[in-house]
């Protein structure tokens, strides 16, 4: 198989994945609360990381470890509660929808704490791509006292955390492997994750007592094997065969992945919400078109 082959194979295929984890956390959640859900998934995840990359632990240096931290629980601890909290409320398109914020809260976050330039057009999609994210989160539509956007805003709260992680990836460990990086993410919120899922939820009885619940188990194994561990492995193999550019353009896929899945299982789209993706991933185009002519 050509290279050219292979690399769009792998696009695809992440493209579902990750645009398929909004529906699979929706399927986790008629058994489970999300904060089962968030735990499951940590701690799947994070034994399949430990199998796939066990020997990039020796790349681990204590002075490290409170950038690990960072990246452990804003990378892949507390996103992995803030979205299922979400789809518990909104629908699973619109999450997934809002997941596309990631690059643009990764330049103000690069900006503002870490003295990344910007310029103009990167300005314009950061304003253009929160607009559409205030757009599809519409407060002012909510009924008086009603919290319902709230639970729309949290995957935005989510992807500032996220690009947090990336951040520090980039600035703090960047002399380590993109295995070791995994890994030792991973391996800094496992232990509490463990400790959570069997010691403070009601995981087993839930397991035991609720119709499906081994059904909803499978979905969020799934989510956290395939939707997290072997995909952000996938994805480390694209960067190394493509660019970070072509890459990270599997973020324009994923909403549009989630969107299907979503009318699929009956989820509602109104023009609100296509306007809101329009506006969004219209925003990611301007923040990363800069990159884009420095790569050519």
């Amino acid at each position: 198989m050509s290279l050219g082959l292979r690399k769009w194979l792998i696009f695809s295929l992440l493209a579902c994945i990750w645009g398929s984890s909004f529906i699979l956390m929706k399927r986790g959640l008629l058994s489970f609360d999300f904060v089962e859900v968030g735990l499951i998934r940590v701690v799947t995840a994070s034994v399949v990381t430990l199998a796939f990359t066990f020997p990039a632990l020796k790349e681990f240096r204590r002075a490290d470890l409170p950038w690990l931290i960072i990246v452990g629980f804003f990378g892949n601890g507390l996103p992995y509660l803030l979205f299922p909290l979400s789809v518990a409320h909104v629908d699973s398109s619109v999450v997934g929808i809002l997941n596309a914020l990631v690059p643009l809260f990764t330049v103000i976050i690069g900006m503002v704490f870490f003295g990344a330039r910007t310029n103009r057009n990167q300005v314009i999609g950061i304003v253009t791509g929160l607009f559409g994210a205030l757009w599809l989160i519409a407060p002012w539509q909510a009924d008086l006292g009603s919290s319902e956007w709230v639970y729309t805003a949290l995957p935005v709260l989510a992807t500032v955390q996220y690009a947090i992680a990336i951040n520090v990836i980039g600035q703090k460990l960047s002399h380590l492997s993109t295995n070791a990086i995994t890994l030792l993410g991973f391996m800094t919120i496992f232990p509490p994750a463990l400790i959570g899922l069997f010691g403070f939820t009601d995981f087993t009885t839930d397991l035991s007592a609720t119709e499906g619940a081994w059904m909803s188990l499978f979905y969020l194994c799934i989510l956290g094997v395939v939707g997290t561990a072997i995909a952000v492995i996938l994805f480390n193999k694209l960067i190394k065969m493509t660019t970070p550019i072509f890459a990270s353009s599997i973020t324009y896929c994923i909403p549009v992945v989630a969107m299907l899945w979503g009318v699929y299982d009956g989820e509602q789209l109104a023009l609100r919400h296509l306007l809101g993706v329009a506006l969004i991933l219209w925003g990611v185009y301007l923040v990363n078109s800069n990159k884009r002519r420095k790569a050519a």
